[in-house]
């Protein structure tokens, strides 16, 4: 059900809300995105890329049920990835059955929601895009074009039904090596993560005149990025052999996420970055356990609940 206009008014002031990508690390930052909509606090613009582009695109369509069900519940459904469908061609995670075919069937699947375990997931997994649509808060996906090694940036007015949402999403989750590229209208594109934003769409939100971010990431305070090992160095080389430009994005993403940080870190010193950092990262960004990402997930709510007193002083509610 879409979400009364009157709930979507923007109350935080000009901050921008940035969700960090990780995979399926999100489990745990799923619980920010439930708080912050179930308190009813309402920034103007959401940014993401990666697993973040589809909190980003959640919050503001407030579909709290398809994040949480997302990233605690799809992985039980065997079309949703794991070494068959790598094997096959169609990625570790299957981006496109995901984000593309089960957003096609789950409100089908909502009428027949009682009728089995599998139709109750998928169900779950319908997005709201008429509060997506009506929201006034805008939002910004962003994935790496393989041709060239730029940046691609899509705002809300690029999206005009969930099959345009769903793909962009892919897009920005389609992980190096482990998840087959998307092409948009003739464009390869792989995970947002590895363009400009470097996993945190700090630079962008600047781009459109924030001086204030709220950051929501997905490894603990202080956690940096070690260089690429020569196996990896090994397999980007050899998987993207002939583009180099992405290629060379991807070799000195560390270095730049790892400096990326170090200014946030600096920012929230001045009190211009207010940083949800998970206390514990029980998952990695491949973890396909539905009882591990539910534990995640409810960490993360816990986390989120004991914070909010310090989220809504530093927002000014």
């Amino acid at each position: 059900m879409d979400a009364p206009r009157d709930s979507l008014a923007i109350n935080t002031g000009p901050v921008a809300l940035i969700f960090e990508g990780g995979g399926m690390r999100n489990a745990y930052t799923a619980a920010v995105l439930a708080t912050l909509v179930e308190e009813g606090i309402n920034f103007p613009k959401a940014y993401g890329v990666s697993a973040g582009a589809e909190l980003a695109c959640d919050y503001v369509a407030r579909d709290v049920l398809r994040a949480k069900a997302l990233f605690t519940k799809a992985t039980d459904l065997p079309e949703a990835g794991g070494i068959f469908t790598f094997l096959t061609g169609r990625g570790f995670f299957n981006t496109t059955f995901v984000f593309d075919e089960l957003a096609r069937q789950a409100e089908a699947e909502r009428r027949k929601a009682q009728q089995s375990p599998t139709a109750k997931i998928v169900a779950d997994l319908a997005f709201d895009y008429g509060t997506f649509a009506a929201n006034p808060a805008d939002v910004q996906v962003e994935a790496l074009d393989l041709g060239d090694g730029t940046t691609k940036a899509w705002t809300k007015r690029d999206m005009p039904s969930t099959a345009e949402v769903m793909v962009r999403i892919a897009a920005s989750c389609s992980y190096p090596v482990f998840t087959p590229k998307v092409v948009i209208d003739g464009r390869p594109y792989i995970d947002g993560g590895m363009g400009t934003s470097h996993g945190v769409c700090l630079g962008a939100a600047r781009a459109d005149g924030f001086e204030r971010f709220f950051i929501v990431r997905t490894q603990p305070r202080g956690f940096r990025l070690p260089p690429l090992r020569p196996l990896k160095r090994f397999t980007y080389r050899l998987a993207y052999a002939t583009h180099d430009a992405a290629y060379e994005e991807l070799l000195h993403r560390p270095e730049l996420y790892d400096r990326q940080l170090d200014e946030i870190d600096e920012l929230e010193r001045q009190g211009a970055v207010y940083q949800f950092c998970p206390k514990t990262m029980p998952i990695t960004y491949m973890t396909k356990s539905a009882k591990r990402l539910a534990a995640a997930y409810g960490l993360g709510l816990a986390q989120a609940r004991e914070e909010l007193p310090r989220w809504r002083e530093w927002l000014g509610l």
